[in-house]
């Protein structure tokens, strides 16, 4: 009995925000799981997954703030979460082998082979979400809130200043995790546009139609 026999192991295939809620998703469900809070402690585990998550968090806003799509902290910083993933699960199965015990199999984190997927591989939303902005909370500043996609590892945001005439108009803002954020800096007086979409599995929704304001 393997790994690849027990758990679908498609973790290198992710991208960083889609391996970043599968991290914390696992951590959560093995921090509750009866038998796997018996592992040995060197194994690692959730303490570590949650480490990872949030190492790779930050590089990837980093990343981001950079306009790449990877930087060598962030792939080292995948590769590393992605050692401790594969002995973590290889040392579940060999518990559920020694032990004769399927628990050590199910409600983890894995998928198991053959089973329907997970929520973090279901397809964001094909309906374009919904945006509001409003002035403030300080001048020069937009506050930004839109619509959640439960499927969306993150949130892709563009700003335009001035009217937008095509898709040359706007400019990447950044990839967001959160669904609200204030943006400062901004020319007073002056009119900006801004739109966003979800960012999935492999996957990317439809931008929202464009929110103008003019900035106070």
């Amino acid at each position: 009995m393997s790994v690849s026999d027990k758990f679908e192991m498609n973790h290198e295939e992710m991208d960083p925000p889609t391996f970043v809620l599968w991290l914390d998703d696992a951590a959560t469900l093995q921090d509750g799981h009866a038998k796997i809070i018996q592992k040995d402690q060197w194994v690692p585990g959730s303490v570590q997954f949650r480490a990872h998550k949030e190492l790779i968090s930050k590089e990837w806003d980093r990343a981001c703030a950079l306009n790449v799509h990877s930087t060598s902290e962030l792939e080292a910083a995948v590769a590393a979460a992605l050692e401790d993933v594969s002995i973590n699960a290889s040392y579940l199965v060999l518990r559920a082998k020694q032990e004769k015990d399927e628990a050590w199999l199910h409600n983890n984190g894995y998928q198991p082979k053959g089973k329907p997927k997970r929520v973090y591989d279901r397809p964001v939303s094909a309906a374009a979400l919904g945006m509001k902005a409003k002035n403030g909370p300080g001048i020069g500043e937009i506050t930004l809130t839109w619509d959640k996609d439960l499927a969306a590892g993150s949130y892709q945001l563009q700003i335009c200043k001035g009217h937008p005439q095509g898709d040359e108009s706007y400019a990447d803002y950044g990839f967001l995790k959160k669904v609200r954020i204030v943006i400062g800096n901004l020319e007073r007086a002056s009119w900006y546009h801004f739109r966003i979409r979800s960012i999935g599995h492999n996957q990317n929704g439809p931008w929202s139609e464009p929110v103008g304001i003019i900035v106070t």
